[in-house]
């Protein structure tokens, strides 16, 4: 029996998981499933219109991030499977600074040193792994926001159109994925939802709001169940302000070490699209969707002022689309706003403990 779909808050769809007990979906994913599984192609852009450099309307919602408040060391010996090394260029000298046929400058870096990928804010994102009935098993980037939420691109959940019957399966998500392993194990999911704009709009991109949020099921820890948010910290989050700004891309693309390490782009707002997108500079591609775009990305020094856009940690966005051709290097989010905030709060409230 496939999992039930129920309607959510007005606005949104949703979708409840009740084919398995809490985390036993695991079964699954064999390791042959999980090394079969390929990167998600980014949507392609079909609806280029006019680019304008006026800020964006709306008054921003901020909330801040949460480090891990318990201390769980990583298990980088928990193989989950032996990743595949196709076209792999081991220890290469990284050359990172780039910029495409469009003009967007970036910076584009293995994390330094790898390891920095078990340390917060780097833990709280993940590789989310699923599957698309008829089609197959399939991988995208996440992060975590909230003690029990993920938030992805609503394509990593959903076709665009079918409403309640759109919606993919056999989520799992893996915090701190690298090469293989999941240093803080594997999480599998309750209940899923993302807006209408993105499961009625027929998969076209720009789309006014591609993201989703994907509710997680606790997990023991040394006999305790743990919630993922107090394992791998969370980070916060900033409505309104894509553009202008500047941010962190973090993600796991498939064309950059064949998706088995974080990858991370830092790059300034470019140009904003309708519906309710900006575009940044970015060489990831198909893997990357629904990684977090981040300002002010890191750990403060002693003694630093936040000028006047402190927030430290906060998504300011999330990977949507990007082109199919590889000369253009540039990635679209979805502006967060209103509707990112209704659906935060209605699966926040959905379960006591979720946020």
């Amino acid at each position: 029996m496939l999992p039930t779909a129920v309607v959510a808050a007005p606005g949104f769809v949703s979708k409840v998981n009740d084919t398995v007990i809490t985390n036993s979906n695991n079964t699954y994913w064999t390791p042959q499933r999980l090394q079969n599984a390929k990167p998600l192609n980014l949507p392609k852009p079909t609806n280029q219109l006019t680019t304008q450099t006026a800020p964006l309307a709306g008054t921003p919602v901020s909330v801040s991030g949460q480090a891990p408040t318990v201390n769980i060391p990583p298990d980088l010996q928990n193989k989950l499977f032996q990743p595949r090394q196709i076209n792999s260029v081991a220890d290469e000298l990284v050359q990172p600074n780039n910029v495409g046929s469009v003009g967007a400058h970036f910076t584009s870096s293995r994390l330094v040193p790898l390891s920095a990928d078990v340390v917060y804010p780097y833990r709280a994102v993940g590789k989310l792994f699923f599957t698309i009935p008829g089609q197959g098993d399939f991988v995208c980037s996440g992060a975590v926001i909230k003690p029990r939420i993920v938030l992805t691109a609503g394509h990593c959940v959903h076709s665009g159109s079918g409403g309640q019957k759109g919606f993919f399966t056999n989520f799992l998500f893996l915090p701190a994925y690298r090469d293989g392993a999941a240093p803080y194990k594997s999480w599998s999911w309750s209940y899923v939802m993302t807006p209408d704009a993105w499961a009625k709009g027929n998969g076209v991109v720009p789309n006014a709001a591609d993201y989703a949020m994907i509710e997680i099921n606790d997990l023991p820890f040394k006999g305790v169940n743990r919630k993922i948010g107090q394992v791998t910290g969370s980070l916060g989050f900033k409505t309104f302000s894509l553009f202008p700004n500047h941010a962190t891309l973090l993600g796991y693309p498939g064309n950059l070490d064949n998706g088995n390490k974080m990858h991370q782009v830092t790059a300034q707002s470019f140009r904003t699209q309708t519906p309710n997108s900006v575009e940044y500079g970015s060489d990831m591609r198909g893997g990357s969707s629904g990684g977090p775009w981040i300002q002010n990305f890191g750990v403060a020094s002693v003694g630093q002022s936040g000028g006047q856009n402190p927030g430290l940690n906060q998504i300011i966005g999330i990977t949507s689309y990007g082109s199919v051709s590889t000369d253009p290097l540039y990635q679209g989010s979805s502006v967060p706003d209103s509707r990112f905030v209704n659906m935060l709060n209605t699966i926040c409230n959905r379960k006591p403990g979720n946020c």
